[in-house]
């Protein structure tokens, strides 16, 4: 599944960040804000996500030799409800072009993420991501440059008092 929400208008913004800080200093930044900016998506998403009603058992197959030997090793485990849940994070992403992002990523131990959101030839789709985008992106978009622009005006009285200083001791 590929999502991405571009931001436009944000030129004045980057080019006043591009002459107050380093580019380091403004990847950091707004990987920052993304994060802050993704946090109310990733909540939905996690409380949307399917979750088991009681503990159910996984089976594994475990070796071949092992099974020839008699010894199953952990043939069966008892999983709790939630593992889709407590994989469900959020990953700072560097892309192509050289700028940053977030995206929120489902660990491989919840592997069946992709059968509950798609769906399969026997099993209806249960989709639990792409809502929760679908409803928070103009939120996320008005957190991230609200964040963005706390950031531009520290710099700015940061280096008001750098420069006020500066004077002052003369």
């Amino acid at each position: 599944m590929d999502i991405s929400v571009q931001f436009e208008g944000l030129d004045d913004l980057a080019k006043q960040m591009e002459r107050m800080t380093t580019l380091a200093k403004q990847r950091q930044l707004t990987q920052n804000a993304l994060f802050y900016a993704s946090k109310p998506m990733l909540d939905e998403v996690k409380k949307q996500a399917p979750k088991a009603e009681k503990a159910y058992y996984r089976y594994y197959r475990g070796s071949a030799s092992s099974r020839l030997a008699g010894n199953p090793q952990g043939s069966r485990v008892l999983k709790k409800p939630g593992t889709l849940r407590k994989n469900i994070t959020r990953q700072r992403v560097r892309l192509a072009d050289g700028s940053v992002g977030v995206g929120i990523l489902v660990k491989n131990k919840a592997f069946y993420w992709r059968f509950l959101e798609y769906g399969t030839p026997n099993m209806v789709a249960v989709p639990f991501l792409r809502p929760a985008f679908d409803h928070n992106k103009e939120d996320a978009v008005e957190r991230f440059k609200e964040r963005y622009r706390e950031y531009l005006q520290k710099i700015i009285e940061h280096r008001q008092l750098e420069s006020g200083g500066a004077n002052a001791g003369e």
